[in-house]
């Protein structure tokens, strides 16, 4: 929808709410380390005595894992602009291979009231987040986004616009390992225009090559 550019010595935090406030929309945030005092904050909320609200199960990818969901509307005010509501989710996540369990506990702000969306649909909101977050992932892990030295004018966001189209075109091709992707395409450039078809078609092409 837009895009705003984080200034060179700085971060995304600053660029934030000028970016949303564009828009007449809500927004669900997760909170990081680097929020620092409004983590604290949501920490020191009494999650104990409030009820469960949503549970999410789901499975793939060679792990289950079950997310719990507990909301909280904070009459004192929240630490981050507009926020109307707390969030904590609690994952347990299980790889089916080795049998390892993880537990991990995450908190997340809303400026949506409760009338605004139920649990189960901050649940979805929240599980969409995450797939943006995987984007930025593979965008700095596949591509070193972050290590980029490309920071004059527009050039940095033209660069991810460029990146989030070849993710999409691969992954719309069929690819779910990004990194694998890239190293096939990088060494088969004659295959990329023949991106529709799917990983297992290219390896029998180039086997019949």
């Amino acid at each position: 929808m837009a895009q705003r550019q984080a200034a060179a010595k700085s971060n995304e935090i600053p660029a934030m709410i000028p970016l949303l406030a564009r828009f007449d929309r809500h927004y669900i945030l997760v909170v990081k380390g680097n929020q620092k005092k409004l983590r604290r904050q949501l920490r020191r909320l009494p999650w104990r005595q409030m009820p469960l609200l949503d549970r999410t199960r789901t499975a793939g990818h060679g792990r289950r894992e079950v997310r719990r969901l507990k909301v909280c509307t904070v009459d004192a005010g929240l630490l981050f602009p507009h926020a109307v509501q707390a969030i904590e989710i609690k994952r347990r996540r299980v790889n089916t291979n080795t049998g390892k369990v993880q537990t991990k506990t995450v908190y997340a702000v809303t400026s949506l009231a409760p009338g605004q969306a139920d649990p189960a649909r901050l649940a979805e909101l929240l599980q969409g987040h995450w797939s943006v977050e995987a984007l930025h992932h593979v965008r700095d892990v596949t591509y070193a986004e972050d290590a980029s030295k490309i920071r004059t004018g527009s050039a940095p966001r033209a660069m991810t616009t460029l990146r989030n189209l070849a993710i999409g075109l691969m992954r719309q091709a069929g690819w779910t390992n990004i990194a694998a992707a890239a190293d096939h395409y990088r060494s088969r450039p004659d295959h990329a225009p023949r991106s529709s078809r799917s990983p297992a078609e290219n390896a029998s092409a180039l086997g019949a090559g």
